[in-house]
């Protein structure tokens, strides 16, 4: 076989080289555009998916964070009036136990030395009664007309009969009034304490009201941005896409070097 010969079977093989090499360029041009569109549609796919799944969770949060923004407000605007309805309770129990506490010293001191004083006095008065009724029995003799049921003297001492237990029933009220008196002031401790706790509580669910509208507002928010993203994914996907098939593109063309090699050497044209 002459060199010619040798040369020649030489650029043969050489040319079915780079035909093959082209080929298999092209081939792989295709087969990354197909799989790099898939992939890209694939993570699109399945990004989007995720944020329908984030977006559907954000909107049932910001329902439920609403609602409950909703009822911390209805719940603290009704302690507008409970709490001065619980400080007035207090105030009016205080003040009760005062006003209990001055009768107490009324009916259990005051009116009881008051009917003492009376009692004391009542037997000269019995003895000026007794006087009086028998002159004027005397003077009915004389035409005076005096016959009363009950003579003067026995209608005093009835009172003084009368009145004779009741200081000691009065003083006997001492204790109870007292203790009544105690536990109105106990009821208005308590309803003291309860009414700062309530003003403490209204704080807490002011804060609290404030806080989850914050919260809520926030959601939207994030509701806002999932949506644009989704938006955007939308083209994005198309943009990387095209991006993957002007590269695969690209691959292809650059195939024309050794496919253009393959066929000269192949067909022994000249390279120049």
């Amino acid at each position: 076989m002459s060199s010619i010969d040798e040369h020649a079977t030489a650029d043969a093989r050489l040319g079915r080289l780079f035909t093959t090499v082209g080929i298999a360029g092209l081939v792989a041009a295709a087969i990354l555009a197909l799989l790099g569109v898939v992939a890209v549609w694939s993570v699109a796919g399945a990004m989007d998916r995720s944020l329908t799944v984030t977006a559907t969770a954000i909107a049932a949060a910001d329902d439920t964070v609403t609602l409950a923004a909703q009822t911390v407000a209805i719940v603290s605007d009704s302690f507008d009036t409970l709490v001065p309805a619980a400080s007035l309770a207090a105030g009016s129990f205080e003040d009760a136990a005062s006003v209990i506490a001055d009768t107490s010293t009324v009916v259990t001191i005051d009116v009881p030395n008051a009917l003492d004083a009376v009692l004391d006095a009542m037997p000269p008065i019995e003895r000026v009664a007794g006087i009086i009724d028998t002159t004027l029995g005397a003077l009915s003799f004389f035409g005076a007309d005096y016959d009363p049921d009950v003579p003067f003297a026995e209608a005093v001492a009835g009172v003084a009969a009368g009145i004779e237990p009741l200081p000691q029933q009065l003083r006997a009220q001492a204790e109870p009034l007292e203790q009544l008196a105690s536990d109105f002031e106990d009821f208005g401790a308590a309803s003291t304490v309860i009414a700062v706790d309530l003003a403490a509580l209204q704080t807490q669910l002011d804060t609290a009201s404030r806080l989850l509208t914050e919260y809520a507002a926030t959601t939207a928010d994030a509701s806002l941005v999932v949506a644009d993203v989704q938006s955007d994914l939308g083209w994005q996907r198309w943009l990387v896409s095209v991006a993957v098939v002007l590269a695969a593109l690209v691959l292809a063309a650059l195939q024309i070097v050794p496919l253009t090699l393959g066929n000269r050497f192949s067909t022994g044209a000249s390279l120049a």
